[in-house]
């Protein structure tokens, strides 16, 4: 039999394995989770999602207006007891807002220049990615009297142009659009087609109103703005690539956030391929094309 020598006491390997035994099992039971495994780090939270619910306030520009109202209708119901409120208008408006001290707790913008102008001011904190991209496009009246079948038909004289203003993201962007294809268009292509502007509005949903009831001879909306029910009622004419315009829109949380889970969870799913797919079946450009 092999043994273990311990000064002048000789023990069989058996006892001395049973001792070893026994001591490790009472020091474990002393130091309950010491022979545990440590998760891997980041994969226990992915595996269980903070709980989400309360009220959650978004700014956000109004062309977002279809695709923002699912996901908030799609993170409800994934997330028993959150309530998602909107704000939806002219991203400057909203900027202003937040400025004057309204409450949000995410600011989604329809160009970097305001949220840019968030940050400033100290209303938007922290990251402000670029969630998803749009194009702009024309929109006539059904009947499209005046026989609009170009871009560079904006400028003959009697057109009435509906634009958003200059302070709007999409008016600037239409604007862009003009001045680009004063060239291409014809001489004093912008100054014509500026000059035939009859109204200037404050969001991009009241270029499409305006048109749809006929107030105007044509109006720049973004591509997503023509949604099923809207393509029923006006007519398009595309803006060729040369002189079109990409809008980009930033998200970021507001600086007095309040419910900031949700806020994160938000999002989380605009930026998510869930998130993503929502916004292209709008017609929105997702970020990967």
């Amino acid at each position: 039999m092999i043994s273990f020598n311990a000064g002048r006491r000789t023990f069989p390997t058996w006892t001395l394995r049973m001792i070893l035994f026994v001591g490790v099992f009472f020091f474990s039971w002393l130091q309950p989770g010491l022979f545990q495994s440590a998760p891997v780090s980041g994969v226990a939270e992915a595996q269980a999602p903070a709980h989400v619910t309360g009220d959650l306030t978004v700014f956000a520009a109004a062309s977002l207006t279809e695709p923002f109202t699912e996901i908030g209708k799609r993170l409800e119901s994934s997330h028993p007891g959150l309530k998602v409120t909107y704000n939806f208008g002219g991203s400057q408006a909203l900027r202003t807002q937040l400025e004057q001290g309204a409450h949000a707790d995410v600011f989604a913008s329809a160009d970097a220049a305001q949220m840019d102008q968030a940050k400033q001011s100290g209303v938007a904190q922290g990251d402000s990615p670029i969630f998803v991209k749009n194009r702009l496009i024309v929109v006539t009246p059904k009947n499209n009297k005046i026989k609009i079948a170009t871009f560079c038909d904006l400028a003959q004289p009697g057109v009435k142009l509906d634009l958003a203003n200059a302070k709007v993201p999409v008016g600037n962007y239409s604007r862009q659009a003009i001045k680009k294809a004063d060239t291409a268009c014809g001489a004093d292509f912008e100054q014509r087609a500026l000059k035939n502007i009859v109204s200037e509005e404050e969001n991009v949903k009241q270029v499409v109103t305006k048109v749809q009831l006929g107030e105007a001879d044509a109006g720049i909306v973004y591509v997503s703005d023509v949604s099923p029910k809207v393509s029923n009622e006006v007519q398009t004419v595309a803006i060729p690539d040369a002189y079109n315009q990409i809008a980009t829109y930033p998200i970021a949380l507001t600086k007095e956030v309040k419910n900031r889970a949700a806020a994160e969870a938000f999002l989380a799913f605009v930026l998510s391929a869930e998130g993503q797919a929502i916004l292209k079946a709008h017609n929105f450009l997702p970020l990967k094309e």
